[in-house]
């Protein structure tokens, strides 16, 4: 980090003491590097410091912005070799003495602490410029080129969220949780919009009215808190327009009651400590890094993700107008449910799944549309899609929770009608659970209208299993309470039980004489046969085939070709 200081001893022969020159500069992170510059007003004896920051839009080239810097500014003489654009990013001015002053030997004089964030070619991010401009109290000296006024593009790359960003600090210190200065709500604050290109009177006028046009739709598009400013008076309290050929010093005129910032009680110009606070309180309250802080105290809603730093004019587009766009996207997808639910979502639609999926399309569709071509290389412009994807099925999923509950509510009365129809018999039980049976037979069929398509792949809900079997439980919990209940009553007897018969067959093992596959010790004790091989196959001696006498006692077996010798 390099820091270029104007030694105070060195320049004591020849100081200026009436006269406006620039006392120090620094290339330090923005806006960190205001409380260096305000340290040295206050060494150089200034009692009063005014902040201010220098923005350009996006056709400004890096020469013209330097130009105008110095030439707005007055940057010349002792000091002005401290002040590059596009390497310095922050300086010190000390204003000469106003007459007043200069009688009054307590009054050291005012000073202006402006800071200059390289717009050119995008090098500053936005998170930086923007936290930088809250830091100042939201007075900034803007150069609108007439090449992005003509066009409608690149006038809010850096203005647009640096604006988002301060009305959402200023609902921040109005919470009682917050630990920001209450004087954040009320600081007033300054807009002196520069018009590059423009020359006469006529064109000026023409330039202020595109300028205020283009203004509106922006803060149309922007975040804001519930209190939404529709033009650039509600946000700042004073607003000058100049031409880019004036040669006035732009530094006397941020004061926003409308004099001079070097006069005394001007409202900007604060003690150089108040200053340097209010930077401090701009970097503790997490600015500076990302918007998490910031949007979950404004919104009271709990930050998941920081948020990311757009650097990309195009990403910064895309969340500035889809952003916008598909919050009413939302909204209006859930409008067109609720005309048919009814505004608690419990009035039963029979075809709430095709309804559900043509309100989800719709709005997607209106989305894309909105979106066209321009965004479709910005990943911010596809998470944001896929956010509101999300929020509608996740919206939607709520209210189809409503409606099969509705579903079941009915469902269970139609049962229970039907059990009410129902005569006490000894079939009851049978006939109970035939109604049940029926009733779910019709309740499946009814929860699967009510079920957008895809649903279950883009969020947490319930599947028809789930529902079917919720549902079937509750009846057979039902049933069962009633036959309880008519048993004790005595109106319900069961049949009785029949008594059970049981039968034993008998079979003779061997109705044919002995086996001896089945004994075949015996074999070896009463005769003389022998087995070969030992599987239990039979075998006759050679003294009975050749008396053949063993042809009578050899019996087919049927379930092979083996033979027994029957005894």
């Amino acid at each position: 980090m390099r820091v270029a200081r104007v030694a105070l001893l060195l320049l004591t022969s020849f100081s200026r003491a009436s006269g406006s020159h620039v006392v120090s500069g620094t290339d330090a992170r923005l806006p960190m590097s205001l409380s260096t510059v305000i340290q040295d007003l206050e060494t150089e004896g200034a009692s009063y410091v005014t902040t201010a920051t220098f923005i350009t839009s996006k056709s400004v080239r890096k020469t013209e912005s330097a130009t105008l810097l110095q030439r707005l500014f007055g940057i010349s003489g002792n000091g002005d070799d401290l002040v590059e654009y596009g390497v310095t990013t922050a300086f010190g001015k000390k204003l000469a003495d106003s007459p007043e002053a200069e009688n009054d030997d307590s009054d050291g004089g005012s000073g202006v602490a402006i800071a200059c964030p390289n717009c050119s070619r995008n090098e500053a991010t936005a998170s930086e410029v923007s936290s930088t401009v809250v830091a100042c109290g939201g007075t900034i000296v803007y150069v609108a080129d007439s090449v992005d006024l003509g066009r409608g593009e690149g006038l809010f790359d850096y203005l647009g969220p640096a604006i988002e960003r301060l009305l959402a600090f200023r609902t921040m210190a109005e919470s009682e949780d917050s630990d920001i200065p209450k004087h954040w709500k009320h600081r007033p604050s300054t807009l002196i919009v520069v018009f590059n290109g423009v020359s006469s009177e006529k064109e000026l006028n023409q330039a202020k009215r595109e300028w205020q046009n283009a203004a509106s739709q922006m803060l149309k598009s922007i975040i804001q808190p519930t209190q939404r400013a529709t033009k650039l008076d509600d946000v700042f309290d004073r607003i000058e327009y100049l031409s880019a050929t004036k040669t006035e010093d732009v530094d006397m005129m941020l004061c926003p009651a409308g004099g001079r910032v070097s006069a005394p009680g001007s409202p900007s110009s604060r003690e150089p400590s108040e200053v340097a606070s209010d930077v401090s309180d701009v970097v503790t309250a997490g600015l500076v890094e990302n918007l998490g802080p910031m949007v979950e105290m404004a919104s009271k809603v709990p930050v998941k993700h920081a948020c990311p730093k757009l650097k990309n004019p195009l990403d910064l587009a895309s969340a500035r107008l889809l952003g916008p766009l598909a919050n009413k996207a939302l909204s209006e997808c859930l409008d067109s449910i609720h005309r048919e639910t009814g505004p608690d979502g419990k009035t039963l639609v029979p075809e709430f799944g095709a309804l559900g999926a043509a309100a989800i399309k719709r709005a997607l569709d209106n989305l894309d549309e909105a979106s066209g071509s321009r965004f479709k290389a910005s990943p911010i412009a596809k998470r944001i899609r896929d956010d509101l994807k999300e929020n509608l099925y996740s919206e939607v999923g709520d209210l189809y929770d409503l409606q099969v509950a509705s579903l079941k509510l009915a469902s269970f009365d139609m049962f229970r009608s039907r059990l009410n129809k129902l005569r006490i018999s000894p079939n009851l039980p049978d006939q109970m659970k035939e109604a049940a049976d029926s009733c779910m037979k019709e309740f499946a069929s009814a929860v699967k209208k009510l079920r957008v398509p895809r649903a279950t792949s883009n969020g947490s809900w319930m599947t028809t299993a789930d529902q079917i079997s919720s549902l079937r439980t509750q009846m057979a919990e039902h049933n069962a309470e009633r036959l309880k209940a008519a048993r004790a009553s005595g109106q319900f007897k069961p049949l009785p039980r029949k008594g059970v018969s049981v039968g034993f067959n008998w079979l003779l093992p061997k109705p044919f004489g002995n086996d001896y596959r089945q004994t075949p010790h015996l074999t070896h004790s009463t005769d003389d046969l022998v087995y070969m091989p030992a599987d239990g196959i039979t075998d006759v001696s050679a003294e009975e085939i050749r008396s053949g006498d063993w042809r009578r006692g050899v019996v087919p077996v049927p379930s092979g070709s083996e033979m027994l010798y029957f005894k």
